[in-house]
């Protein structure tokens, strides 16, 4: 019980440091860059987060729910991890080539390796509960760049910026791949082995990562794709602002996945919805305030980021738009890590797959037709629709749930 309560403040300190870097870092680069570079910048991340959602339902997933004692599980996906950026790569020289700038590719393939088994060490650390060395590292990863961009912004290209991301993220990784007790001969001996079982836990989660990377990232390549530059800037710049919700969103989903996978043969349907929805009521006590001053002074909240004289706060009817989506995030979000906990993942990739086919329909007309305003709507509408699908599918538990009382984690 007192490692789960430190589990949950543990994971959400780790989470803020990792979210707080992400989100300085955009702010700094969409205050520093002009519109143009800004938004090519956003666009080859993009499909780098896109990639690093498939690395995590094919590697660090697996990480997360197995029990398995020892470091033999992260050595494994260590080894897996580069194998994965390799077969990604291509897909990212096709997003670096879309915006122009296939000079990229390989400062942001340096990024793309080095994130992912720097992804692999924090997903480790989570799931054994070790957040004193979780949080030293991912201060190096996330606050590293953050520090050298502010310092070299006025001589920094694009291109310096992911070499960055990639030179903080091997260093964060370094100490514990190379620690003495790694597993390394046994895991490369059992690797052959390894890769079908990671197929049969990751496959399903695939899909629903995929569709949900989609969802996210689909309206920005829309933008893009119809040369609106400063359309999909600024639909990057003003997720910016609601994304303050985001330690709150991911660390609570860190922290529920394994949480809810140690103790599902012992818990009772109403411990479960007990524990999901104390999580729920945290997390909004935190996040709630913050969605009421964006949706009450969308303009003023955008000025506090962007200063003044941004053309970002001209857009508060789009803000406003965004703040429910990452609500509605925020609610799908604890509803999935329930499922994902009990390996429900049929469960998860249907969370996915009707608000991916909104997006890919209704939502890309939205976006085609009226640009920034169209791509906030169908953001907002996915949203609403994933959050009721897995609050659906969250009540299709009960069967596989004790049979007898128990006392939900606190």
């Amino acid at each position: 019980m007192k490692r789960t309560g430190l589990g949950l403040a543990g994971g959400l300190a780790d989470q803020a440091i990792v979210s707080f870097g992400n989100f300085a870092l955009n702010v700094t680069l969409a205050r520093a860059l002009p519109a143009t570079d800004y938004g090519a910048y956003s666009v080859v991340l993009s499909f780098i987060l896109v990639l690093n959602t498939l690395h995590q339902a094919l590697v660090t997933y697996p990480l997360s729910v197995r029990t398995s004692a020892g470091s033999g599980p992260l050595a494994v996906a260590l080894l897996l991890t580069p194998l994965c950026a390799l077969a990604f790569l291509p897909l990212l020289g096709v997003a670096t080539a879309s915006v122009g700038h296939l000079w990229l590719l390989p400062a942001a393939g340096a990024a793309l390796v080095c994130w992912q088994m720097q992804e692999v060490v924090r997903r480790g650390l989570l799931a054994d509960g070790r957040h004193g060395p979780l949080i030293a590292l991912d201060a190096l990863r996330y606050l590293g760049p953050l520090v050298a961009v502010w310092a070299l912004r006025a001589r920094l290209d694009i291109g310096g910026v992911f070499l960055l991301v990639a030179a903080a993220s091997a260093l964060a990784a370094l100490p514990v791949a190379l620690r003495p007790d790694t597993a390394w001969p046994t895991a490369a001996q059992g690797l052959r082995a390894e890769i079908p079982d990671h197929w049969r836990l990751g496959a399903p989660v695939l899909g629903a990562n995929l569709l949900a990377a989609l969802s996210t990232q689909w309206f920005l390549w829309l933008l893009a794709w119809h040369d609106d530059a400063g359309a999909a800037a600024a639909l990057v710049a003003l997720a910016n602002v609601v994304a303050v919700a985001s330690p709150v969103i991911f660390g609570m989903e860190n922290v529920l996945v394994p949480e809810v996978a140690r103790a599902r043969d012992t818990l009772s349907f109403p411990d479960l919805l007990r524990l999901v929805g104390r999580r729920g009521l945290v997390a909004a006590g935190l996040v709630g305030p913050l969605f009421l001053v964006i949706c009450a002074v969308p303009g003023w909240a955008a000025r506090m980021f962007y200063g003044r004289d941004s053309a970002y706060a001209g857009h508060p009817g789009e803000l406003r738009l965004l703040a429910l989506a990452y609500a509605c995030f925020l609610a799908a979000t604890l509803f999935s890590a329930a499922l994902r906990g009990y390996r429900a993942s049929g469960a998860v990739f249907r969370m996915q797959l009707y608000p991916a086919l909104f997006g890919l329909t209704l939502g890309s007309w939205l976006t085609w037709r009226f640009g920034l305003s169209g791509a906030c709507v169908a953001s907002a509408g996915a949203g609403a629709l994933r959050a009721a699908v897995g609050f659906i599918y969250l009540l299709r538990l009960r069967p596989l749930t004790a049979a007898r009382p128990a006392l939900a984690a606190s």
